[in-house]
């Protein structure tokens, strides 16, 4: 005789999957109406939107890898990129070369196929039921992170695209025996190398192969491959990563410290982790803070006690992880500015994996209903952030004019050797007009033009002096000079030494 439990947990599971899937493709199809609303008409923002988008166009317009601009000077040691390496700028510059054929980088367009993909690769990964997927796929789509920075210039998306591709090879390895090394190994530490090129706090993944230790020896193995790991990160962070000397990220200041002591970066940590820690506790101005910052910390406690009482290895890797991230956000970072909301955003698709793909734990429920009944805030906060960003790049006459006195700089700039330009910060504040975008990066005779922003005066290294200084209102430098060219829109003054 059937069990007629069985056959009601059956029809629920059958209706529970049509609810899903028709709560997934309605957040999909809001992903992609917004994306219809801004696609070819959204400019940068913000100064890190300014920067992704300069270093691609450089690639993708004029073959320059080295950063076409930077900080009070500050380049990397190797390679003379930017704050964010050359990762990005390589991925979103060749794609623009190799297969959309632009010099204008489609930074926005690839972020939204990103966001595709990674819900299409949550959905074709079949070691989990369909019903399970869409409460994983459910959970990341309408995260806010997810949504607010896919519609940017930002660049969180590739992260959580390659959280789910480290996430499922790190679930395969876990189904391998516990003495097996499995070809799913490989590909995620060579995810975890590529993604640390990217991000360097990517290393703390490797915590996630901590689990697979079966005695001391194999333990200190894996803490060995840890180790290699941060290495490599803090190897990116110094030498591929331009200096950033402006005392927001601790980490910086700890690894490029000339004087560095044990105690003294003691000290610094736990100065800002103490800080951060009531910042974070403490209820924010913004209600889709608030809550995703407590329903965190309620997941990652949620996920201690599934790794203590079910014992089973890949959620435990996943708390781990989690847990790593978490404490390194508050120590060596800021909880403002949205510093905690990118540090932590891979945070979504691991507990999802762990918590709801493994468990199938009830909190999946509490889960997306806080995330839905804010989901509408999040649409409209986005909204009116993009809606800004079309409103000060409207194109006008003036705008026009503008762009053009700019322009000039290419025929004013004669040397035949790479020429760095001095000019304001103020061009890639947050929601400037996007006019530096369209600074030319070559001269007349092919050699790169280079600007520094002067922001602090903090250069770090002291390899990018200023030969041209560029104003928006006459503004004669303090050192010698002649005034090369002026109209309404700039003053262009060469600078002698």
């Amino acid at each position: 005789m059937t069990n007629p439990i069985t056959i009601s947990k059956e029809k629920f599971i059958k209706l529970e999957t049509i609810v899903l899937s028709v709560l997934l493709y309605s957040v999909l199809l809001v992903y992609i109406y917004q994306y219809s609303q801004i696609a070819g008409k959204y400019h940068p923002w913000t100064t890190d939107e300014f920067f992704y988008y300069i270093e691609a166009r450089a690639i993708a317009a004029e073959n320059i890898y080295t950063t076409p601009a930077s900080l009070d000077g500050n380049t990397s040691y190797i390679g003379d990129f930017g704050f964010h390496g050359i990762s990005y700028a390589l991925k979103d510059g060749w794609l623009a070369k190799l297969f959309f054929h632009t010099e204008d980088p489609p930074l926005l367009f690839i972020n939204f196929l990103t966001c595709l993909g990674l819900i299409a690769l949550i959905m074709f990964f079949k070691r989990f039921s369909l019903n399970t997927r869409l409460k994983i796929a459910l959970v990341v789509a309408s995260h806010y992170v997810l949504y607010s920075y896919t519609l940017s210039y930002m660049q969180e998306t590739i992260h959580y695209f390659i959280a789910v591709l480290a996430l499922e090879a790190l679930y395969l390895v876990y189904l391998t025996p516990i003495n097996t090394l499995s070809k799913h190994l490989y590909y995620y530490l060579t995810l975890l190398v590529l993604a640390i090129t990217f991000r360097y706090g990517w290393f703390m993944w490797g915590l996630g192969l901590l689990p697979f230790s079966t005695n001391l020896k194999s333990f200190i193995k894996w803490c060995a491959v840890t180790g290699a790991l941060l290495v490599f990160g803090v190897f990116c962070s110094r030498y591929i990563l331009a200096p950033y000397p402006y005392n927001e990220i601790v980490a910086d200041q700890i690894m490029r410290s000339e004087e560095f002591s044990i105690l003294n970066a003691l000290k610094i940590v736990w100065n800002r982790f103490s800080q951060n820690a009531l910042t974070y506790i403490t209820p924010a101005e913004s209600i889709i803070t608030t809550c995703m910052r407590y329903l965190l910390i309620f997941l990652l406690l949620i996920s201690c006690w599934y790794s203590v009482k079910k014992r089973e290895r890949f959620t435990i890797a996943c708390t781990l992880i989690a847990w790593a991230y978490f404490l390194a956000a508050l120590a060596f970072y800021h909880v403002y500015w949205a510093y905690d909301e990118r540090a932590l955003g891979v945070l979504t698709p691991i507990l999802a994996f762990s918590l709801v793909g493994v468990h199938n734990s009830w909190i999946f429920y509490l889960i997306i209903s806080i995330q839905l009944l804010l989901f509408p805030t999040v649409i409209k906060g986005t909204s009116n952030r993009n809606n800004a960003s079309l409103a000060i790049n409207k194109i006008t006459d003036q705008r026009i004019a503008q762009e053009h006195s700019y322009g000039k700089m290419k025929e004013l700039i004669t040397e035949e050797q790479d020429v760095v330009v001095g000019i304001s910060v103020e061009f890639v504040i947050h929601g400037a007009p996007d006019c530096f975008t369209r600074l030319p990066l070559r001269n007349i005779k092919g050699y790169k033009i280079h600007y520094r922003m002067f922001m602090e005066g903090a250069d770090m290294r002291g390899t990018h002096y200023s030969k041209y200084v560029m104003t928006t209102q006459p503004s004669p430098p303090s050192e010698a000079h002649d005034l090369v060219y002026t109209d309404q829109y700039m003053c262009l003054y060469r600078l002698y030494y």
